[in-house]
């Protein structure tokens, strides 16, 4: 069983105004809520993987916009 312990509020990304999250390179923890800018591809506290791409297909073409820059 897994829970949230809030280990990863320590690593609570800030969004930046001229990218999108992703972009950035943050990641989100989606049992904890939270963006985190963290180097591993599981959360810090939950142990979850963390989601590294957009979900929707909008979101998704944005992303691309920004990385092909």
């Amino acid at each position: 069983m897994t829970y949230c312990v809030g280990e990863c509020k320590k690593y609570k990304a800030a969004k930046p105004l001229e990218t999108g999250r992703y972009a950035a390179g943050q990641k989100r923890c989606n049992y904890c809520e939270i963006f985190v800018k963290y180097q591993g591809i599981t959360c810090p506290c939950c142990n979850r993987q963390l989601r590294c791409l957009p979900r929707s297909r909008k979101g998704k073409e944005k992303y691309l916009e920004q990385t092909v820059k």
